[in-house]
């Protein structure tokens, strides 16, 4: 078991279910988990995020996670 810290932003952050908004959330995991993996357990699918961030460097949703990993998940923002 892997234990990451997940950081859900725009639209994500309610899929998150904690106390403060904006706070990270402390996710355990099984060995050999990737970021797709992370992503379900917020019910969100690989194509409904933009923007994965594995301790600041982007990733594909297969890349294998490690104990200790901060994960940043952005969806797809627009603007002008």
């Amino acid at each position: 078991m892997i234990e990451v810290e997940a950081h859900l932003y725009a639209t994500f952050g309610a899929r998150a279910r904690t106390a403060v908004p904006g706070e990270p959330v402390h996710v355990a995991l099984p060995d050999g988990a990737t970021v797709a993996d992370l992503l379900a357990r917020f019910g969100l699918a690989a194509g409904e995020a933009r923007i994965l961030l594995v301790n600041g460097r982007s990733q594909p949703p297969s890349h294998p996670l490690a104990g200790g990993d901060r994960v940043a998940l952005f969806p797809p923002v627009g603007g002008g």
